[in-house]
C-alpha cells in the first residue's frame, strides 16, 4: 500500500511518468489507487497536467457514491503530501512489482495445502508468475531528444533590479542562498523579492524570526513608502489613506505568510500543497530555525540535512527556494569585511547545495543614517556571473533600490 501512494504521488508531482508506468494494474491492490491511476491517465491526456480541483464532479462515473468520490480525493491528497521522490518512480514500481508477485505466489501455496490446486497446477502458477518483469522503457536518448533538451530554455525569474536579474540569472527551481552578518538587511531583501515576485508568482514566506505583524508593516513601509513609526499612528490623512490604498493592492498579490516554527516535513507539505497547479516561490526565514529531522542531532547535521532536502524539495517540486543564512563573524579578519562564501555560518552544504549564493555587505554597520549602502555580492553562481552590485537600503521603508550608476564589478 505504501508504494502504491508512492507511485500515485510521484504522478501528481509530474503526471508525465504515467508514460513510465511499468507495472500491471493488477499489481495495485487498492480501489483507491486504480480510480486514482485512471483519473490521472485521463487528465494528463486531455490537458498534460493533473487538477484536483472539481474531481468528484468531473469523474462521478467511476465512483458508486459520494462517499466514495470523497474518499479518493483525500487518497489523493494524503498521496500528494507524503515524501516521494520522483527520481524513485522505478523504484517504487520495482518494490510493488516484487510484494505482487510474492503474494501471488504464497496465495498459491495456500490454495495447494488446501487442496484446492494440483502440485502442477501450482508449479505453473509459480513459474508464471517469476517470469513476471516490469516492461521498462527505453531509458536512451536519440538525437533530436537530446538536441531538444539542450536548447530548451530555462524559465528565468525576472526582478524589478534590472542588473541583478541579468547577473544573477535566477532560474524557476533553483535554490539560492541569501545571507548576511545580523542587522543588514537580509529580511527586508527577502520581502523585496517577494513583494515583487509575488505580482506573477504565487510566494510562501516561512517566517520563524518575528510576529506576523512585523512582517506585513515591513510590507506595507516598503510599498506606500511610509517609514514603518507612522504605520500605527499615521501623521496624516493623507498617509491613512494612502495605507489603505496600499494594503488593498498587497491584498491583490500571491503572497501567504506562515509564521511560527516549522520542520523539513512542514515545510515540504506545504510547498506541495503550494505547488501543484502553479509554479511557487519559496522564501525560508531562516535556515538556522528549522527543527531537527532527528532528535540529537548538532547544528552542523542538521543544518547539513535540511539545506540537501531544501535542494531536492527544489528539483522534485514547481517551486523556486530562497533560503536565508547567516554569516559568521570570519569576515571581521578580512582587510575590506567582505563576506566570503567559506563564512556561511553552521555548515558547508549550504555552498554546496546553493545554485547561487547572495551575501549582503555594509561597509558602515553601526552607522546612524537611515539609508545604507549595501553591496550585494554573488559569491557562487551555476547560471551566471559572480560579482557585487551596489544597492542602496532605506532602513526606515525597508526599501531596497539599484544604485542606477554602479558599475557591476565582476570578482576574478
Amino acid at each position: 500500500m505504501e508504494f502504491e501512494k508512492n507511485i500515485i504521488g510521484c504522478l501528481l508531482l509530474k503526471p508525465e511518468l504515467i508514460k513510465d508506468i511499468c507495472v500491471p494494474l493488477e499489481a495495485f491492490k487498492s480501489i483507491e489507487s486504480k480510480i486514482s491511476l485512471k483519473i490521472i491517465a485521463d487528465q494528463f491526456s486531455r490537458i498534460k497536467s493533473v487538477s484536483l480541483v472539481g474531481i468528484a464532479e468531473t469523474y462521478k462515473a467511476l465512483f458508486k457514491n459520494k462517499n466514495e468520490a470523497n474518499s479518493i480525493v483525500d487518497y489523493l491528497y494524503d498521496c500528494m503530501s507524503l515524501e516521494a521522490t520522483t527520481g524513485h518512480f522505478e523504484y517504487y514500481q520495482e518494490r510493488l512489482l516484487n510484494y505482487y508477485i510474492e503474494t501471488q505466489i504464497l496465495d498459491s501455496i495456500k490454495s495447494y495445502t488446501q487442496n484446492k490446486i494440483s502440485v502442477e497446477n501450482l508449479l505453473e502458477k509459480i513459474h508464471e508468475y517469476e517470469k513476471i518483469t516490469m516492461n521498462k522503457k527505453n531509458n536512451y536518448l536519440n538525437g533530436d531528444q537530446l538536441y531538444k533538451i539542450i536548447r530548451k530554455e530555462n524559465k528565468k525569474l525576472e526582478f524589478r533590479f534590472k542588473k541583478f536579474s541579468y547577473c544573477a540569472n535566477i532560474q524557476e527551481h533553483d535554490l539560492v542562498i541569501l545571507a548576511a552578518r545580523p542587522g543588514i538587511g537580509k529580511t527586508a531583501f527577502a520581502l523585496n523579492l517577494l513583494d515583487n515576485l509575488s505580482d506573477k508568482y504565487n510566494c510562501i514566506y516561512f517566517n520563524m524570526e518575528m510576529s506576523e505583524q512585523q512582517i506585513y508593516r515591513r510590507l506595507v513601509s516598503l510599498n506606500s513608502k511610509i517609514e514603518i513609526k507612522y504605520l500605527e499612528n499615521p501623521a496624516t490623512n493623507f498617509q491613512d489613506e494612502k495605507l489603505k490604498e496600499k494594503c488593498n493592492e498587497l491584498s491583490r498579490k500571491k503572497f501567504k505568510v506562515i509564521t511560527g516554527s516549522q520542520t523539513i516535513k512542514t515545510i515540504r507539505s506545504q510547498i506541495i500543497k503550494e505547488s501543484i497547479n502553479s509554479h511557487s516561490i519559496v522564501f525560508i526565514d531562516y535556515v538556522g530555525l528549522i527543527k531537527g529531522i532527528q532528535p540529537g542531532q548538532s547544528i552542523y547535521e542538521r543544518v547539513t540535512e535540511i539545506t540537501k532536502e531544501l535542494r531536492q524539495i527544489a528539483l522534485d517540486h514547481d517551486c523556486t527556494i530562497f533560503l536565508i543564512a547567516q554569516i559568521n563573524r570570519n569576515s571581521d579578519k578580512t582587510k575590506d569585511k567582505r563576506p566570503l562564501i567559506s563564512d556561511l555560518k553552521e555548515s558547508g552544504e549550504l555552498e554546496q547545495s546553493g545554485t547561487a549564493v547572495l551575501m549582503l555587505h555594509n561597509d558602515n554597520v553601526f552607522g546612524d543614517n537611515k539609508k545604507a549602502d549595501i553591496q550585494l555580492i554573488i559569491g557562487k553562481n551555476r547560471n551566471g556571473e559572480v560579482g557585487i552590485i551596489n544597492f542602496e537600503y532605506d532602513k526606515s521603508i525597508q526599501r531596497f533600490e539599484e544604485k542606477v550608476r554602479s558599475n557591476y564589478d565582476r570578482e576574478n
